[in-house]
Order: structure tokens, then sequence, then C-alpha cells
């Protein structure tokens, strides 16, 4: 028998944009594969080389700057703002923002691709991190790419209008949408014509300056792995090709446990909401004013008796902190709010969340719908209320208040009472059918989590595959996991030219008896002459 033991491989884990939400999946599925003895790399932007603090990094390559407090503090503004009714034109200096980190990622990727001795077997990268689809191209590493949601623009399907995170609705399946909501969502991206020429052109001369000639293709299917840490469940039922493979949620294990401040306070207030609208999210003050107030509202009738509002500094910057409210016929300042002069509200810059969300005095989540808040709340088995700002967030909302465990609210049209309504809905739970659908998706939750260790099974198999079929940089055969019809013209893959075929026969069998036919009838006469005359020969 052949010994199939393999020797540790290096494996390059690439994050640019996006923060830390996006590297925690990446770093898990690397600390998997630390375990299995594989050597783990780590690549990423200047200021963010911390993120592998704790995980089992071999190297930490840095990649040159990253965007600035300021550039980042503009982008978020600007995605706040963004109106997906109105098309992409809102959003797409944020886009050439991040694009523009690939010269860098690139010229860097090329040094460590160059260097025997940083060289890896496979790299595994954000969706951000465009650059790692050309050390593919060039160099035939294998590659691993992993996405928070469903990707856009691939693996398409017929019954779901529109991509992700550009539905201008709540719309998830064709199923019960009506033909206007369909059209709709799929002229997303027909009206934002223009800027994607605008960004093609970019593009285009961005690569051309580093001396590429070439766009990267953009098939339906990939030819790399492509992994979501998402699950069925929160996301819409499709097929998937064998190259893609939702392995979420990407949890990990352990995290930051309830300091006794954080435990004092949920033991002594058993109705707790937890309210965190991103990291990042810039609230104005009249939202913020209105989420007050609906709280307000929902203490004052015994729904809540305690808030915990996660909120950076960032975040807290268009905050009034000389508004006043009411609280149990108490005035106090917003200020004296954050500051912590009411014991029943805490407003910290940072919040152990997952151990807040795994409290069972927790008892709602005001979220923005993220992918890795979908996924905590979900596998700690909260309701959630949920307020959606841009891209992915969109989409995870429609999905969360389609599996029945949520409420939303609009950005731009909520309300005080709406958010108090909305809080009573979940809370009061009169037919149970939020708890049911809460522990319904915590149980598939905790089932689909353990599929992170398919996925660094998957990249363990596509690197193997891969290291055995390229030859001196050239590909001895087609990758295992890819399908036939990624190799196939067209006409090919949908058996066009067979249709044609069967098409042409059963045209000429048509017409062939249609004449024959015809033939007969014009010519019964003499037919059945001859008929007639073999049948008097045959008697005598």
């Amino acid at each position: 028998m052949s010994d199939t033991a393999t020797p540790p491989r290096k494996i390059l884990l690439v994050v640019t944009g996006g923060g830390y939400t996006h590297a925690a999946p990446i770093l898990e599925l690397g600390k998997i594969l630390a375990n299995r003895s594989h050597v783990v790399d780590f690549a990423t932007l200047e200021g963010q080389e911390k993120w592998g603090n704790g995980f089992q990094i071999s190297t930490t390559h840095v990649m040159g700057p990253g965007p600035t407090e300021e550039q980042l503090d503009a982008h978020y503004k600007r995605s706040r703002l963004w109106d997906p009714s109105k098309g992409l034109n809102d959003v797409m200096d944020s886009k050439y923002l991040f694009d523009s980190l690939w010269t860098q990622t690139y010229h860097h990727l090329k040094k460590i691709m160059a260097d025997p001795a940083t060289r890896p077997d496979m790299m595994v990268a954000d969706f951000f991190v465009d650059a790692v689809k050309d050390m593919q191209l060039e160099y035939k590493v294998p590659i691993a790419i992993v996405w928070p949601q469903m990707p856009y623009l691939m693996v398409p399907c017929s019954y779901i209008p529109g991509h992700p995170g550009f539905q201008l609705d709540m719309t998830l399946t064709s199923e019960n949408a009506s033909m206007w909501s369909r059209i709709s969502n799929e002229l997303v991206l027909l009206w934002a014509l223009p800027n994607v020429l605008k960004l093609w052109n970019f593009t285009k001369a961005m690569r051309k300056r580093v001396g590429l000639n070439y766009l990267l293709p953009t098939p339906q299917k990939p030819d790399y792995l492509l992994l979501i840490n998402s699950f069925f469940g929160l996301e819409v039922p499709k097929d998937l090709p064998p190259l893609v493979s939702a392995v979420g949620p990407i949890l990990a294990d352990e995290y930051p446990p309830l300091d006794d401040s954080y435990q004092e306070f949920l033991t002594s207030h058993p109705k707790t909401i937890y309210v965190a609208l991103g990291t990042h999210i810039i609230l104005p003050h009249a939202d913020a004013r209105k989420i007050v107030q609906g709280l307000v509202h929902a203490m004052d009738d015994g729904l809540i008796d305690g808030v915990i509002w996660s909120v950076g500094k960032s975040g807290r910057q268009l905050f009034d902190k000389t508004e006043s409210f009411t609280l149990k016929g108490q005035t106090i300042l917003f200020g004296d709010l954050l500051d912590g002069e009411d014991n029943n509200w805490i407003f910290p810059f940072f919040a152990p969340q997952r151990a807040i969300l795994d409290h069972p005095h927790t008892r709602i989540y005001f979220t923005h719908g993220g992918g890795s808040s979908a996924n905590e709340g979900l596998y700690h088995g909260k309701p959630m209320l949920v307020m959606s700002f841009f891209f992915d967030q969109i989409g995870n909302a429609a999905k969360l208040a389609g599996n029945g465990t949520s409420e939303l609210l609009h950005k731009f049209r909520f309300t005080a009472d709406e958010l108090y309504t909305k809080m009573r809905l979940i809370l009061e739970d009169r037919d149970g059918s939020y708890a049911r659908n809460v522990q319904r998706l915590q149980r598939i939750a905790h089932v689909a989590s353990r599929r992170k260790y398919l996925g660094a099974d998957l990249i363990e198999e596509v690197l193997y595959d891969t290291e055995s079929r390229v030859v001196d940089g050239k590909e001895t055969r087609a990758m295992h996991l890819q399908t036939a019809d990624m190799r196939m013209p067209a006409y090919k893959a949908k058996n066009w030219d067979m249709m044609a075929v069967s098409g042409l026969v059963m045209g000429l069998l048509g017409s062939g008896t249609y004449y024959a036919a015809r033939f007969a009838w014009t010519q019964r006469q003499a037919i059945r002459g001859v008929v007639d005359g073999l049948i008097q020969r045959i008697r005598g």
C-alpha cells in the first residue's frame, strides 16, 4: 500500500480591506490548518498585523499602507447615505478607494511568490483581494476566496431576482414576488452600467500601469475554491457547483467572556436589549434620538429593563450630547447617558458581543445585519431587530426577516414608534413563532458551524490536486472539482448542437412524411389501380 502521508504545506492568508470581521473567518480556517501541521503565514496592510495575534501565524507580511482614517470615515458616511434605488453613484468613490489597493497588493504578492523561502503552496483570501486571482493565473498557485454571503455576479439562480447586496426591496425569491419586483431587481445593475463602464476603464488603466494588458475573467462558475461564510437557513437554498461551498458560520470555539461589570449588569437586568449597529456606522443624531425614544418607551412599558449599546468613538461623532430625555420621570442629558449616569443603560466603546448574546437575559439583538452579526445572532439564539445600511447587510436583513427570526427597520424611514412596536411584537411573541424560528435556526447554525472543518478539508483537497496536476507551471489535467461545462463552448455545454441536429432530423422526417403523404394522396387513383391489380393476381 502506498504511503498517503503528506508533508506540511505553506498556506498564505491574505486580507486587505473590510475590517477584522473579514479577517476573522480566514484566520479561523488558518488555525485549523495550522493544527494540521501546515505552516500558515499572514499578509495584510499596515496597522492590521495585530489581527493575527493569538493565531498560529509563522510569518506576517505587511503589504503597504491601508486607507487613512479620513478616507475610511468618508467611506462609511457615504455608505450610510447610499440608497440602492438611486444606483451605485454614491458608493463608487468607496469602490475606487478599495480597488486602488490592488496595485500594492499585486506587487507584494509577486515578491512573496518570487522568493522560494516565502512562496506559498496555496493562498486563502478575502473576496476583496483580486490580486490573488492574478497569482493563480501567473503562477498556477491554487487559491480559495472567502465570501460573507453568496457571491454577486456568480452562480446566478433564475428564481432569485437581482444580485446579493443590490436588491431594491426584501425580495428573496420569485416564488411570491410580483413581476414588477422581479424586473426592478434585475435592472439594478443595468441602470448602473455607466458606473460599471467607468470602473472597467479605471481597472484596465490601473492594471496597464503595472504591465498587465488583460482583465480578470468573470465566469459564472469560479475556477478556484470559493467558500461562503454562511449557511442555508440564512442563505436562500440554491444549487452550487463543486468549487463553491457554504461552510459557515465560521466562528471561533472560544470567545472573550463577560467581565464582572457585564455579568453584574445582565444578572440584574433580565430583560436586556443589546444594540450594536456596526463598528464603523456613523449614526446621525436624529437617528440616535429615535432609537433612544423607542427604547425609553419600551422600558416604560416593561418590555425591557436594560440597554447595552455598543458604539465606538467614530460612531458617536454626530451625537448631540446636550439632547435631553426623560427616563422614569427624570430628565437626563444624552451625554450623561453615554457616560453611564443611568444604571439601566451602558454605552461601551467595545463589548464582548458573543458572550452578551449568549447570556439568557439578553432578550433581543438590535443589529445592522452584517455577515458576522447575523451569524452570531442566529448561533446564540437571539431574535433580532435589523436596520441594514449597505451591501450584504441589505440582503441579510431580508433573509433574517424571511426566516422568521427578525423584524426590519428602514434606515431612512424608521420611527421611534415603529421601533417600539416591532420590539413589542418580538418580545410578546403571542403565537410563539419567533421563539420557534429562533430555536430552529440556532440548532441549524450549530450543526452548520462544524463545516468550517469542511472548509479546511476543501482547501487541502484543492491544494493536493493542484500540486500533482500542475507540472513546470503547466496544467496537465483539469481541476477535479471543476465541472466540465466551464471548459466547453456554450453550444456544447448546453447541448445546443444536439438540439439543432435533432431539430434538423425531426424537420427532415416531418417534411419527408408530409411529401410522401401528399404524393400518395395525389396518386391515389393510380395506387388504387395497382393495389386492385395485385389483389386480382393473388385471387387468380
